[in-house]
């Protein structure tokens, strides 16, 4: 997974978590002084960094996707990952294909792969990623990807390329709909919808609120 840009600047959700930092290593050090254990200068400066660290990473890979925390506006990243099926449509030969798009994100990394289903031709992998809000209910996910074509399956004329894509999430329908570019001078469109049973792929449950 690679970091990626993002609407939502972080500030408050870092102040918050230094905040409840500093309270566990209040806590930290009353417990140590009631129990009579080393000195409290000792003590609690490596407590409060320990206790950012820890809730930093609960917070970045569990509790930002939490309805919660989006509803006060202390997260405000959208949350897009799960597992997308559908077609694309490509300028060449108006080509129709079925592909999926994986997405894995926490909340400051996200790793985006895009498998062409039949032919199993290609895979491609994301290598930087912005992602924001797009009115409301809607998020828009911008990426950069390299392609990785299968020899013997892909046409003779396609080799290994970059390219640029752009999808916008429907936060009601789960929805994926967008548009690709590549170096080889073609593009296309896209429309998925997120696979049921899959993390988040209850429409009802996807969250890009504000």
């Amino acid at each position: 997974m690679h970091a990626y840009s993002s609407s939502d600047s972080r500030a408050q959700a870092l102040g918050t978590i230094a905040f409840l930092a500093v309270l566990l290593a209040m806590a930290a050090n009353a417990l140590t002084d009631a129990l009579g254990i080393g000195p409290a200068w000792l003590i609690s400066a490596p407590t409060v960094a320990a206790a950012f660290g820890l809730l930093y990473r609960f917070i970045d890979t569990v509790a930002w996707r939490w309805p919660l925390l989006h509803r006060l506006g202390i997260i405000q990243v959208p949350v897009m990952e799960g597992r997308y099926e559908g077609y694309l449509v490509s300028s060449y030969n108006q080509t129709r294909l079925p592909i999926r798009i994986c997405i894995d994100q926490t909340w400051t990394r996200i790793a985006i792969r895009f498998d062409v289903l039949e032919p199993r031709s290609s895979t491609s992998y994301s290598i930087t990623a912005g992602l924001g809000m797009d009115g409301h209910n809607h998020a828009r996910l911008t990426y950069t990807y390299r392609n990785q074509t299968r020899p013997g399956v892909a046409e003779a004329d396609m080799n290994d390329h970059d390219g640029t894509a752009e999808v916008v999430l429907d936060g009601t329908t789960g929805e994926l709909t967008g548009r690709y570019f590549n170096f080889r001078g073609r593009q296309g469109t896209l429309a998925l919808i997120r696979s049921i049973g899959e993390p988040g792929g209850d429409p009802g449950t996807v969250r890009v609120e504000r």
